[in-house]
């Protein structure tokens, strides 16, 4: 969920994502390293063509046109403003870079795509309105003994120590929480519901094969400087805005000093800030 990723749920009318673009391209220019290390990976050897399914920036689409010589990649979201995002950053990056204006909830639009030997969605399917359906509409996606990689579960990354000496106790867990929250509120608003079972037996259930897991450790110690710093302030923040109607007032109250860089209590001055999280990828194929 967010802010690994953008959703498209209830809140589209009200999230602009022209305006939350450019966060968006420093996201991708700061995970260029590990986008390039999956694009590296995930692909089986010969894979000449690929899609990237919800790309926002198009971390992994532009890795792996610029990983793997020769591949075809195309971007694929379902927000205008997104593709415009791309379309910038392939000719500042001069790598071509076709775009698609489509979601993972329809499947007549992913349909229209050729055929493809690998592809890739990232931190978008959990939003979809039928998870199970999308993935469904992704395998489909797919040439006979092609490879889907999702970028889902995981644990949520965590910055704080366990005491911050203000607010209550548990605050950045009360915040994954809130996430959890609005995920399921946004489900639940377009008829959508969770899956009841876990992201290996999901892509079981699309018919896919071969499922395995690749779990990626983020462990950086305190104290945070410079970017990593910059980049843990940027996600609380983040988060902090798109779950607080899901925070209680105290806790609410205790993020705006927190995230106050003219307060006194900014976290951007403290020196025990780390960074813990367990990125996870789910890859499967699609039976010859």
């Amino acid at each position: 969920m967010a802010p690994h990723g953008h959703h498209h749920g209830r809140d589209d009318a009200v999230f602009d994502f022209a305006e939350a673009a450019p966060r968006f391209r420093a996201r991708a220019d700061a995970e260029t390293p590990r986008y390039r290390r999956l694009a590296a990976s995930l692909p089986d050897p010969g894979a000449r063509t690929a899609a990237d399914i919800g790309c926002g920036a198009a971390s992994m689409a532009f890795a792996l046109a610029e990983t793997i010589p020769g591949i075809e990649v195309t971007a694929v979201d379902a927000e205008p403003a997104m593709l415009e995002l791309v379309r910038g950053r392939a000719a500042e990056r001069g790598t071509p870079m076709p775009t698609v204006l489509a979601s993972v909830d329809d499947a007549e639009a992913l349909a229209a795509l050729a055929p493809v030997d690998f592809a890739w969605a990232g931190h978008v399917v959990h939003h979809a309105a039928d998870p199970q359906a999308a993935l469904g509409n992704l395998a489909a996606l797919l040439n006979p003994g092609g490879r889907l990689a999702i970028g889902e579960g995981g644990t949520a990354p965590q910055f704080l120590p366990a005491n911050l000496g203000t607010g209550r106790p548990g605050l950045e867990l009360r915040l994954i929480e809130a996430g959890a929250r609005r995920l399921a509120d946004e489900l639940a608003a377009h008829g959508g519901t969770p899956l009841p079972y876990g992201w290996n037996l999901a892509l079981e259930h699309a018919g896919l094969t071969e499922v395995r897991t690749v779990n990626e450790l983020v462990a950086k110690p305190a104290p945070l400087t410079g970017a990593d710093l910059d980049h843990a302030l940027d996600a609380l923040a983040t988060r902090v805005d798109w779950f607080e109607h899901f925070l209680d007032d105290d806790d609410r109250d205790t993020w705006t000093r927190l995230l106050d860089p003219d307060g006194p209590e900014w976290l951007g001055r403290r020196r025990d800030l780390h960074h813990l999280a367990i990125d996870t990828v789910y890859t499967a194929v699609r039976p010859a």
